[in-house]
C-alpha cells in the first residue's frame, strides 16, 4: 500500500507514525513546499536530530504531476485549512480517496463541487474527526439516544486552550490557527466539539455569535466566541451555548446536557461522564482510566484502511458531516456579519 502526504507538520507527522504501526510495510511519499524535516512528536516537541525523511524513507515531490505518477492508493491531506478543498478536489478527480484533516475549509467556494465529484467518481473523502471515536463520546450519543435524562432543557459547551502553548518550534503568529490567510481562527480549530453536537441532534434552525479577536496577541482572526444556537430534537426545542477560546490559559473542556431528569456532565480532559438522575436518585460514571489521545487518531486511520479494502462508506465521510461544517462557517458569518443567521440550506 502506497500514501502520499499534503502537509507533513505536527498532525500530518502523527498520521505519519500511525499509519506505520497499521501498515508496517506501506509506502510513504509527500508534495512538499516547505523544508522542515524534524520529527515533530505525539507531545508536538521537536526532535531536530530525527530527519523524517530518511527515518520513513519518504519519497519527496516538488510538483503535483510528479507525485501523481507515484499512483498513491490513497492522501492525507493535512496541509494549512484554506488549501485543502482545492488539493482534495485534485485528487479525487484522479480517483485517489482523501483522508483530510479537519476542518473541512475555511469558506464555502468548491464545498459543493468536492461532495459531487466525490459522489460521482465514487472516491470516498473522510474527515478526521477523531472525537468520533472517543468512548465517551460514543457512550454519550447512546444516553442521548435513548433519553437517558428525559427531555433536554439545554445543553452548554465549554472550550478553553491556549493555542500560543501548542507549536514549540514555530512562532504562533506563523502557525496556521492564527493566520486568516491559511484558515485559522478558534472557530474552525476548534471544531470537533460542534461536530459533536451535529451528530448528537443534527441542524440547529438558527444561531447567534457574539466575540472576536479579544486578545492581545499579534493575530488576525477571532480568538473567543459565544454562540446562541436554537436546536431541535426529538420533536422540541432548546438552547445550545457554544463558548470556545483558544487564549484561555486555564484548560477547560465539556459539554454538560440539562434535562427533565437531572444533567449528564462529560468532562473531556478526564474522559469521564457523570450522569446524575435526580428523579429516580441514581449517579452513574463512566470514565476512561489511563486514556491514550492517540489511540482516537489510530482508530480514524484504520478505520479509513478498513473502508478502502471493503469499500464501506467512512462514518465522517464529508457527505455526512458537511452540515456540521457549514454550521461553522455560519458561526464565522454571523460573528462577522453581527447577524442572527438561520439554517435553511447551507449548501
Amino acid at each position: 500500500m502506497k500514501v502520499l502526504f499534503f502537509g507533513l507538520g505536527g498532525i500530518g507527522q502523527r498520521h505519519l507514525r500511525n499509519l506505520k504501526k497499521i501498515q508496517p510495510d506501506i509506502q510513504i511519499a509527500a508534495f512538499r513546499t516547505k523544508g522542515r524535516t524534524f520529527e515533530i512528536g505525539n507531545d508536538l516537541l521537536p526532535d531536530y536530530n530525527s530527519d523524517i525523511v530518511s527515518k520513513y524513507n519518504i519519497c519527496t515531490f516538488e510538483k503535483f504531476e510528479e507525485a501523481m505518477k507515484y499512483e498513491p492508493d490513497f492522501a492525507v491531506v493535512s496541509n494549512p485549512t484554506s488549501l485543502h478543498v482545492s488539493t482534495a478536489k485534485q485528487l479525487v478527480m484522479n480517483k485517489i480517496p482523501v483522508f483530510m484533516e479537519k476542518p473541512i475549509s475555511d469558506c464555502v467556494d468548491g464545498l459543493g463541487q468536492l461532495l459531487q465529484m466525490s459522489k460521482e467518481k465514487k472516491v470516498p473523502v473522510m474527515i478526521g474527526y477523531m472525537m468520533r471515536f472517543h468512548p465517551c463520546a460514543i457512550k454519550l450519543k447512546e444516553m442521548v439516544d435513548e433519553m437517558r435524562i428525559g427531555k433536554i432543557f439545554s445543553v452548554h459547551v465549554m472550550i478553553n486552550s491556549f493555542m500560543p502553548g501548542w507549536h514549540s518550534y514555530e512562532k504562533y503568529n506563523e502557525f496556521y490557527a492564527g493566520m486568516q490567510s491559511l484558515g485559522g481562527g478558534v472557530v474552525l480549530t476548534e471544531i470537533h466539539e460542534l461536530d459533536l453536537i451535529y451528530w448528537y441532534f443534527g441542524k440547529p434552525d438558527r444561531l447567534w455569535a457574539v466575540g472576536g479577536k479579544l486578545s492581545n496577541l499579534n493575530i488576525d482572526v477571532e480568538d473567543t466566541v459565544g454562540v446562541l444556537l436554537e436546536q431541535k430534537f426529538l420533536g422540541h426545542k432548546f438552547p445550545v451555548s457554544l463558548n470556545i477560546s483558544f487564549v484561555q490559559k486555564y484548560p477547560l473542556r465539556k459539554i454538560l446536557i440539562f434535562g427533565e431528569h437531572g444533567k449528564i456532565e462529560w468532562d473531556i480532559i478526564r474522559s469521564e461522564i457523570e450522569v446524575e438522575d435526580l428523579t429516580h436518585n441514581s449517579r452513574e460514571i463512566y470514565q476512561n482510566i489511563n486514556f491514550d489521545r492517540n489511540s482516537l487518531f489510530i482508530s480514524e486511520m484504520r478505520h479509513f484502511v478498513e473502508c478502502l479494502s471493503t469499500t464501506k462508506d467512512p462514518i465522517t465521510s464529508l457527505e455526512k458531516v458537511i452540515d456540521g461544517h457549514l454550521i461553522a462557517l455560519k458561526i464565522k458569518e454571523s460573528l462577522n456579519k453581527d447577524i442572527v443567521s438561520s439554517i435553511d440550506s447551507l449548501l
